[in-house]
């Protein structure tokens, strides 16, 4: 299933060749812009304006685009991974936030969006490869609460997000983050996500990485307002007019 097989070697930084990912990653970027583009053109119509409709509209479209067999078989599971993740979780599972990541992650333009989009984008690998992500209080930060066990998870400080972070996404302080579990993947993670970062000394049993601010520089969103003929004819096939 090449969507975690995405999210897998992000993390774990695997050593796969050129040839092995280029196709794969093209198919997958192809498959979450149709998605999207079908989102925004439902939303120009008036449809799949709040998270539920939006939810329900991906599953649909999902369903229809199984039925019609539109796109290759190697796809196949992870259509049926998106379409689990919605029915088991509901408007929860951010089926729009995940195929907007997928694209983003495939297409490579990952690194021309925010800070804060891109530190979004690494807490959900980690929580696509079963780690928990914990906003922590104030309180909590201070009395260094920390789950039971040597469980894989990443501590944030909730107060702090709304003070470091502009409203444009832009981090304005550095701002501390602890971990506990397995940490090898991390650099590699942080590296991928385009994150600027400094390991600081361990701390009661939390390893600790401090997100530095990065020189200012203009981010485009890539998610168009208005979609084109040849667009909407992806949104709707699964593939552009011949």
């Amino acid at each position: 299933m090449f969507i975690l097989k995405l999210m897998k070697n992000y993390y774990r930084s695997t050593c796969l060749t050129a040839t092995s990912l280029k196709r794969p990653t093209e198919e997958l970027a192809h498959l979450a812009w149709c998605i999207l583009a079908a989102v925004g053109l439902a939303r120009q119509e008036g449809r799949a304006l709040s998270p539920l409709q939006t939810h329900m509209f991906i599953m649909q479209w999902l369903l229809t685009a199984q039925k019609r067999k539109l796109f290759p078989r190697t796809l196949a599971q992870d259509i049926i991974w998106l379409q689990e993740q919605g029915k088991r979780y509901g408007p929860s599972a951010r089926l729009y936030s995940k195929v907007e990541y997928i694209w983003l992650a495939s297409s490579g333009e990952l690194t021309q969006q925010s800070t804060l989009f891109r530190f979004t984008y690494m807490i959900e690998t980690l929580r696509a490869m079963d780690w928990i992500d914990w906003l922590v209080s104030a309180k909590e930060w201070g009395e260094k609460a920390k789950l039971a066990g040597n469980v894989c998870a990443i501590y944030t400080p909730k107060d702090e997000l709304h003070q470091v972070f502009t409203k444009k996404g832009e981090l304005i302080r550095p701002m501390e983050l602890r971990l506990t579990g397995d940490i090898d993947g991390i650099p590699a993670l942080l590296v991928q996500c385009n994150l600027s970062a400094e390991r600081l000394p361990d701390d009661e049993g939390f390893c600790v990485y401090r997100l530095l601010p990065e020189p200012f520089r203009e981010h485009k969103r890539l998610m168009p307002n208005e979609i084109s003929d040849e667009k909407k004819n992806i949104a709707i096939n699964g593939r552009p007019a011949t």
